[in-house]
C-alpha cells in the first residue's frame, strides 16, 4: 500500500527525544515509506457540525490546515500520560470518528476503560496479589502479610510515584500517608517480586498478537525501577498464555498497540496510552519494531478500504 494518510495526536514532535521516543519512530518509518503524515496536539481537536476535526500540520512541509479526522486512514493517539482532563477531553472528541473508516490507535473508548494499572485485574490469576485502596489499615495489613511491597499511584507512568514499602520500615506510615494523600486517593499495592532482578519483560502486542519481547533491568545506582531495554528475548509459553487470555478484550476495546509488563511470569501492567520502548529497542538492539508496526497499519487500513 502507498499513500496511507496518518494523523498523529501527540505532544509537540520537536520536543520529543528522537533517540527513544516511539511516536517519532513510527512517524519516521511512515515518512520513509512515503505516507502522508500530519500531526497536532490534543488542544487542536474540535467538533464542528458533529464531526471531529483538528488543526494539523504536515510533518515534512509544515503547512497547516483544518482536517476532518475521518479523512485519515489511521489516527495515532499518543499524548504522554497521565490520562488527565486534557487527555480525557481529547478522547471524547475522538469518539466522533467512525472506526469503520479510520483505524484508531488506540481507540479512545478502550483507553478510558483499560486503566494501565487496573485492567489486568480482569484476569487476577495472571498477576500477583493486588490491593487497591486508600485505607492505611488495609495497606498495613497487606504489607504485613507480604513483608515487602510496591505501592504506586493508579494514574502513574514511567515509574513516577512508585515506592517500596517494607513491613518494618520506620517510614511506612509516612509513605502510606503521602501515597494516599492522607486516605483520599486509592493506590495499587503489590508484593515486591525479587525476580525483577532477572528482568522486567516488555511484551510488544500488536492487534492482540505478541510480536517481540525485551528485558529491562533495575538501574545500577540502587534505584529499583527498570531502565532501558537490555536484550531481545524469545516469547515463551507463559507470554503466549497471557496474550491469549487478553486478546479478546484488547480487540473488543480497540487496543491495537499495547505493551505488557511481565515479571517472573506475572502480568503487572497493560500499557495502552503511550506504549513505548519500540524505538528504544530499535536503536539499542537492532530490531525493526516501528517499521513493522507501520506494516501492520498499512495492511489493516488497506483491508478497510478495499
Amino acid at each position: 500500500m502507498s499513500g496511507m494518510g496518518l494523523l498523529v495526536i501527540s505532544d509537540p514532535l520537536d520536543r520529543l527525544d528522537p533517540a527513544v521516543d516511539t511516536t517519532l519512530g513510527i512517524v519516521s518509518a511512515a515518512v520513509a515509506r512515503g505516507h502522508r503524515v500530519r500531526a497536532c496536539g490534543p488542544a487542536d481537536l474540535a467538533i464542528v457540525d458533529g464531526a471531529a476535526v483538528a488543526r494539523t500540520y504536515d510533518v515534512r512541509r509544515g503547512d497547516t490546515r483544518w482536517t476532518r479526522l475521518e479523512d485519515a486512514d489511521a489516527v495515532l493517539l499518543r499524548p504522554e500520560p497521565p490520562v488527565d482532563r486534557r487527555y480525557l477531553d481529547a478522547t471524547l472528541v475522538l469518539d466522533r470518528v467512525d472506526r469503520a473508516r479510520t483505524l484508531m490507535v488506540n481507540d479512545p473508548r478502550g483507553v478510558r476503560i483499560a486503566n494501565e494499572k487496573l485492567w489486568a485485574l480482569e484476569h487476577p490469576d495472571l498477576g500477583p496479589p493486588t490491593l487497591v485502596t486508600a485505607s492505611a489499615e488495609l495497606i498495613a495489613d497487606f504489607v504485613g502479610r507480604h513483608q515487602e511491597c510496591v505501592i504506586k499511584p493508579i494514574d502513574g507512568f514511567s515509574g513516577h510515584g512508585v515506592l517500596r514499602l517494607g513491613d518494618h520500615d520506620p517510614n511506612a506510615a509516612s509513605i502510606i500517608e503521602l501515597s494516599t494523600d492522607g486516605g483520599r486517593r486509592q493506590v495499587v499495592v503489590q508484593p515486591w517480586l525479587e525476580r525483577v532482578r532477572d528482568g522486567n519483560k516488555r511484551l510488544f502486542v500488536h492487534d492482540g498478537e505478541p510480536v517481540a519481547a525485551a528485558l529491562r533491568f533495575p538501574v545500577e545506582n540502587g534505584d529499583f525501577r527498570v531502565g532501558m531495554p537490555a536484550r531481545i528475548v524469545e516469547i515463551d509459553d507463559r507470554d503466549r498464555e497471557i496474550c491469549d487470555r487478553l486478546r479478546p478484550g484488547l480487540r473488543d476495546l480497540g487496543l491495537f498497540l499495547v505493551g505488557l509488563d511481565v515479571i517472573d511470569g506475572l502480568l503487572i501492567e497493560v500499557n495502552v496510552t503511550s506504549s513505548g520502548a519500540l524505538r528504544e529497542c530499535d536503536r539499542l538492539l537492532g530490531s525493526t519494531l516501528c517499521a513493522d508496526f507501520v506494516d501492520l497499519m498499512e495492511d489493516t487500513t488497506q483491508g478497510r478500504s478495499s
